[in-house]
């Protein structure tokens, strides 16, 4: 018999395995990947009549299919070969999440084992790229921020499983390292991600405000404060100052981020409910071709923005949702706030148990919202991965929650039972 679990499994082990060479070598494993899961959630459902097990995958599906055809209906930004690619663009971080939450893969023993040696393996080759000339990052990571991605989501993977041996001495270690080489990247939001992580696997705990000192709670407190304070010289940099030493208005159009940031507020304004379309702005695929929403908006000639020179259009992920209005940016809301509900009945339930659980969703659902500031890490290989293991944690949190059900018809076949 065909275990698709098994499968699901297997997948989850290589995706990781070639984080890092899909950023020179195998560029296509993301969308190869997400395409194995959808075959094979449409043979579960073919095969075993699984459909209602995949609702939030049609849902999503539907969703983005609409927008497709709205997009090349009713909006003429792009030709339709460039929004059927943003339509996949868009589709990946949501298929594996989908997929894993309705399959529920449990990994082995042996899966876990391999998992952390992979981790490994990839913190070292991050660690060498660090220490080598920087033309080595370039032609292995691409870009020195991805070594710390890939450091945080390997320091994430060895404590999700180590399960009960995660405070071992020897855990502690090697799960504190990856995380600390991370910081050579210098990277203001890694700072952040690094804290976050670090509190969510050693610190927190379900009861950690209750009965606290009033030091302990400055101190939680001051540590948002302090992420903030790391990053303002980033922050200054891409949206007020540039280069000079005090805000100046006329240098904003100097820079790609804060342009796309301010644009796509305007379409969000401008084209209501629905946005300006697939393939339209701020995405790979708004490109090539290039879109005329950039003229326009009269952005294309903005240095990186332009068609001779497209390199920073798809430079953070948020500026993309104005192709799906303010509708779409509910829809994204509401899927993060789906997601921190599943993760919150799982700590409900036990504590003790599913705390790591927790903890390593946590880490994920706050790595993505941070990275999208600045990157498209979400629509990437590395950002699918996460969203395996956010499916396979968020899985728990069903499986839960049908357990209870499942219990509480039981209890109220029982009353009735007793009642006659």
């Amino acid at each position: 018999m065909l275990r698709i679990d098994r499968i699901c499994s297997i997948l989850f082990i290589i995706a990781f395995a070639l984080i890092i060479p899909s950023v020179k070598l195998a560029t296509f494993i993301d969308e190869l990947i997400a395409g194995l899961l959808g075959t094979v959630a449409i043979a579960d459902c073919l095969f075993n009549n699984a459909w209602r097990r995949y609702t939030l995958l049609w849902v999503i599906i539907a969703i983005m299919t609409f927008y497709a055809g709205y997009s090349i209906i009713f909006l003429h930004y792009n030709t339709p070969a460039a929004i059927l690619s943003d339509w996949i663009i868009q589709l990946k971080p949501y298929v594996p999440f989908a997929v894993f939450l309705a399959i529920r893969p449990v990994l082995s023993g042996e899966d876990k084992q391999w998992l952390r040696i992979i981790a490994i393996v990839n913190a070292v080759i991050c660690l060498i790229s660090f220490i080598l000339p920087m033309s080595f990052m370039t032609q292995v990571m691409g870009h020195v921020y991805f070594a710390g991605i890939v450091l945080l989501l390997s320091a994430t993977i060895y404590a999700y499983t180590s399960g009960i041996t995660l405070r071992y001495p020897r855990n502690v270690i090697v799960i504190v390292g990856m995380l600390a080489t991370g910081l050579l990247c210098g990277r203001s939001k890694y700072f952040g991600e690094f804290v976050v992580a670090v509190f969510f696997l050693f610190f927190y705990t379900r009861t950690l405000y209750k009965g606290m000192t009033w030091q302990r709670r400055i101190i939680i407190f001051t540590i948002p404060l302090l992420i903030f304070a790391v990053g303002w010289s980033k922050f200054s940099y891409y949206f007020l100052t540039g280069e000079s030493a005090t805000y100046d208005p006329s240098v904003i159009e100097s820079y790609a981020r804060p342009v796309l940031y301010a644009t796509g507020a305007l379409i969000l304004i401008n084209k209501l409910p629905f946005g300006s379309g697939l393939a339209s702005f701020a995405s790979w695929s708004s490109t090539d071709p290039y879109s005329s929403l950039y003229h326009e908006y009269r952005i294309s000639s903005v240095y990186g923005l332009s068609p001779a020179n497209p390199t920073f259009i798809c430079d953070a992920f948020y500026p993309s949702l104005a192709q799906f209005g303010i509708i779409g940016v509910i829809l994204f809301t509401a899927f993060w706030i789906y997601v921190i509900r599943l993760l919150k009945k799982l700590i409900r339930s036990n504590p003790v148990e599913n705390r790591l659980y927790f903890a390593c969703g946590w880490i994920i659902v706050i790595t993505i919202l941070i990275e999208s500031i600045a990157s498209t890490t979400f629509v990437q290989t590395a950002g699918m991965w996460a969203m395996m293991l956010l499916g396979i944690i968020c899985a728990k949190a069903e499986s839960i929650e049908e357990s209870l059900t499942i219990k509480d018809v039981d209890n109220e076949k029982q009353r009735v039972l007793q009642r006659n």
